[in-house]
């Protein structure tokens, strides 16, 4: 990983074991339940991902990238692009998440977003950290078996 200008860090603890919580983001089955309305995943250093959601203008809008770190059930870091027809100027984008177990079978996902390129300012780190924790709702209810996948 190239050192990054900017980070967004976020803690979450999901009632579900660190093997649960990780298999979240390396099993396709379970990733098309919470991450996309279209996921397409290779979950192997090196491998490929595509999430596609819709938009709130009836179009789409999707993240790729590729799974750079696996360490199971500890550790994940994937590149991380947004595909979009504006350009943002985000450059060395990633996301990392880490998990720890904690009693009663739950855990602590200490997740970071980071990237070199344009800062933001208060309203649009809010924005941002609104957008994760979005997605991170819809993770926790996927692990508790609850059907989701409404996103946007």
């Amino acid at each position: 990983m190239n050192s990054t200008a900017h980070k967004l860090e976020i803690v979450r603890i999901f009632e579900a074991a660190p093997e649960q919580v990780y298999a979240a983001w390396t099993d396709i089955d379970t990733m098309r339940r919470w991450f996309g309305h279209l996921v397409e995943a290779d979950a192997r250093v090196g491998g490929a991902y595509r999430v596609e959601n819709p938009s709130g203008d009836g179009g789409r809008f999707a993240h790729v990238g590729k799974y750079l770190v696996l360490e199971p059930p500890h550790r994940i870091v994937m590149s991380f692009t947004f595909e979009g027809t504006e350009p943002h100027g985000f450059t060395d984008e990633y996301i990392e998440m880490q998990f720890r177990p904690l009693s009663g079978g739950r855990t602590e996902m200490r997740f970071t977003n980071a990237w070199n390129g344009p800062g933001m300012d208060d309203a649009e780190q809010g924005a941002l950290n609104e957008g994760w924790g979005t997605w991170f709702d819809q993770l926790a209810r996927a692990l508790s078996g609850s059907d989701v996948i409404a996103l946007y």
